[in-house]
């Protein structure tokens, strides 16, 4: 299913997904995750995902 999801979801989509789920995380979880991440993908998180995903949740939440 986790397959199915990140090859049929816009790579713009995920880091925003990726974002609710590091979100929602403790600081234990969030290191966990980010850990698992390969190196390119934790700079492309850091660099594209987290500022894109903080636009959006200002935009959400106001």
């Amino acid at each position: 299913m986790g397959d199915h999801l990140v090859n049929n979801t816009p790579k713009l989509t995920l880091l925003t997904l990726f974002g609710a789920v590091l979100e929602d995380a403790n600081p234990a979880e969030r290191a966990t995750v980010l850990s698992g991440l390969a190196t390119p993908v934790r700079v492309v998180w850091h660099v594209i995902g987290r500022p894109r995903y903080a636009r959006h949740i200002r935009r959400v939440r106001g």
